[in-house]
């Protein structure tokens, strides 16, 4: 059976069971079924199977596409239940989250409101796998995002293939498979080369689209494949033994979504493409529970993230004993309530607009007004929230800029002082507030590290020019560097990128490999020659704060070779200790501190983890190579941030970490004495 001419398919809707079922159990219970998150492929192959059969299918009965129909009942179809979600998370952001995910979480619902959410974590280069970043409530929205970006510009452009074909008098198939098979040949090189999109290929659209456009061609060609029903049968077997093997067996260490994707995607194909011939896995995928999943398939992905993340701030005991099945219990009954009271009466019943002698205009009009009115909703109740949350936060940032390095009672690093530690007022409130705390850097050090991009500050015609190269733990320091240099007299070159150290050694982030560390090295190089620093400084060794790097010996290779590289420039070069990494075990996750503290109370000995998780357990590598090299020096500030026990996340009544493992600045203003005392004797020792 043809997708033009398709009825039923109790095959879809069980494959639509097992891909939101693995999406569900994956979030649940990541350590088991580790590959789940291919239950979104998935779901792709299928939209893009079904939307272009049923295209193409009214092209070939009508001769044209009435566009705005078609997207009138996608609207009624989609935006009802998500919006509501959308409500829920907003709200449930406010009443079950740290402040400090207020204003994240507004974001991204005004981007998923616009479906626009993948975008919106390509633009603050969320990595899906990485420990440290905190998720919002609606983070699961860009799959849908995506799918409503394939439901606006695919079918403009099947009707455009009709014209054509209508044009010349040939089929319309030709032409829409010919740009189908354009866009999957483009979208797949990009997913498998991955270079493009470092750090983010996981939620971009170009990554994507192939997976879309691969259930396109099947519409558009599966029937003209002939082959026997056994043949068939064994195909859709295969393909369904490839989905499973997938959810099993895929995981973050694999190029995803690059050439393995093909294996869930291919199954989802042949699974489809076996339709229901005889002995296929059609009636096991027919069976009425994989049927009543696939109903409620969209409620459940919709609802299944909100409460996953509404349940983290009740702590790890209670999500040991009673997180698995409150989450799968409350999912199902609220996917249960959504489809029968909130998508059912949009899609057929009295808000669907289909009244006996319906007029397409009375249609179009309602699905249209319907959709603008839910879309203003949540992305003005959204919009509202950030606006305040931006000003509430900007007041904050001001009140702090202000008292920078003039307030006694925030002594910071000096009450770690060995020699004559500063004394600490009792009863002072924390700074920076724990609210702005993830944002304590100022923007311009962000903007440096965005794209590894060039910024200079002190004297430009000084006679000293001293780099500062590295990742983001570099930058971290940038404040107190810029400080220095000012009181110096130095020119100050700061080149930095995230993620990317200067060890010259290979570099996986989500499967790919970051070739953009490669070029961003080699473009350091050639800057250092044309400016010919006096000193470079380096910072980002620790081990355990980047995951798919090569072992430590490969590591220190690959420093000591940049540091050579360095040296023959004719510069002197100086590396500091990494700072430490606040994790919940000697193997465990990643602590954001500002929600830590939040959550737990500054009181509370859960936010406060011994030097040995934090710090002695954990190499720095780029330490150690110039260790073994001549004419290296090397600071050391740890004394600043750690006792002989604890590497505490509060020093001085100064907040130290902006989350997991990025110093604050307004705790690195208070390390400027040391850095400065340190960092001048070590210069004068290599003159």
């Amino acid at each position: 059976m043809s997708a033009s001419r398709l009825g039923f398919r109790g095959d879809l809707q069980g494959l639509r069971a097992i891909a939101v079922l693995a999406v569900l159990v994956f979030h649940v219970w990541p350590k088991i079924f580790r590959g789940g998150f291919i239950g979104v492929d998935v779901f792709f192959v299928i939209s893009g199977f079904l939307i272009t059969g049923i295209i193409v299918g009214e092209i070939e009965k009508e001769k044209k596409l009435d566009l705005l129909r078609f997207w009138g009942r996608r609207m009624l179809r989609l935006l009802p239940a998500a919006s509501v979600v959308l409500v829920f998370a907003l709200v449930g952001t406010l009443l079950f989250l740290p402040r400090t995910d207020w204003l994240k979480g507004a974001e991204q619902v005004f981007a998923a409101a616009l479906y626009a959410e993948n975008w919106a974590l390509v633009a603050q280069a969320t990595d899906y796998w990485a420990q440290g970043q905190s998720p919002t409530a609606v983070q699961h929205y860009w799959s849908l995002s995506i799918e409503e970006q394939f439901y606006f510009v695919w079918p403009p452009l099947l009707a455009f293939s009709g014209f054509l074909a209508r044009m010349v008098r040939v089929s319309v198939r030709g032409f829409a498979g010919t740009f189908i098979f354009l866009i999957f040949t483009f979208s797949l090189y990009m997913s498998v080369s991955g270079a493009h999109w470092a750090g983010t290929p996981y939620f971009t659209t170009a990554t994507r689209a192939w997976e879309l456009a691969l259930g396109a061609l099947l519409a558009l060609f599966g029937e003209k494949i002939l082959a026997t029903p056994a043949v068939k049968a064994a195909a859709g077997w295969l393909g369904l033994v490839a989905i499973f093997v997938s959810i099993f067996f895929i995981n973050e260490s694999l190029p995803f979504p690059g050439w393995i994707a093909l294996v869930p995607t291919v199954g989802t194909a042949l699974v489809i493409w076996a339709e229901a011939a005889p002995y296929a896995p059609y009636r096991l995928l027919a069976l009425k529970p994989a049927q009543y999943i696939g109903d409620i398939s969209y409620s459940l992905y919709l609802w299944h993230w909100p409460v996953i993340i509404f349940f983290k701030p009740f702590g790890d005991e209670f999500a040991k004993a009673y997180f698995p099945a409150l989450v799968l219990a409350l999912t199902f009954a609220l996917a249960i309530i959504s489809k029968y009271f909130i998508e059912d009466p949009f899609r057929f019943g009295r808000f669907s607009f289909r009244i006996p002698n319906s007029t397409r205009r009375h249609f179009i009009v309602g699905a249209f007004m319907t959709s603008a009115i839910l879309i203003v909703v949540t992305a003005g109740s959204a919009h509202v929230t950030k606006l305040f949350e931006e000003k509430s936060q900007r007041l904050l940032e001001e009140e702090n800029e202000r008292s920078y390095d003039k307030d006694p009672r925030y002594p910071g690093a000096a009450a770690l002082d060995p020699k004559k530690p500063a004394p600490v007022p009792a009863g002072v409130p924390l700074k920076p507030n724990l609210r702005i705390a993830e944002r304590d850097t100022r923007w311009r050090f962000f903007e440096c590290m965005n794209r590894g991009r060039t910024c200079e500050f002190g004297d430009a015609n000084a006679k000293t020019t001293v780099a500062l190269v590295g990742d983001s733990h570099a930058m971290s320091y940038g404040p107190a560097f810029e400080i220095i240099a000012k009181r110096q007299g130095w020119r100050l070159v700061m080149m930095v990128k995230v993620a990317c150290t200067i060890g010259d050694y290979p570099f996986w982030s989500d499967g790919k490999y970051r070739s953009d560390c490669d070029w961003w090295r080699s473009r350091v190089l050639r800057k250092m020659a044309e400016v010919k620093p006096h000193f470079i400084i380096s910072v980002g060794g620790r081990q355990g704060v980047y995951g798919e790097r090569p072992g430590k010996e490969r590591q220190i290779q690959g420093y000591q070779t940049t540091i050579a590289k360095f040296q023959s420039l004719g510069a002197k070069m100086i590396v500091m200790a990494d700072n430490p990494v606040m994790l919940t075990s000697l193997h465990g996750g990643w602590i954001e501190m500002p929600k830590c503290l939040l959550w737990k109370g500054i009181e509370s000995s859960y936010c406060f983890k011994s030097r040995q998780i934090t710090l002695d357990s954990l190499s720095d590598n780029l330490v150690e190579a110039a260790q073994g090299m001549v004419g290296v020096g090397a600071i050391n500030l740890t004394a600043y941030m750690c006792t002989k026990d604890l590497c505490p996340p509060v020093i001085g009544n100064v907040v130290v970490y902006r989350d997991a493992h990025h110093l604050t600045e307004t705790f690195v203003r208070t390390l400027v004495p040391y850095l400065e005392k340190e960092l001048l004797r070590t210069m004068k020792s290599r003159n």
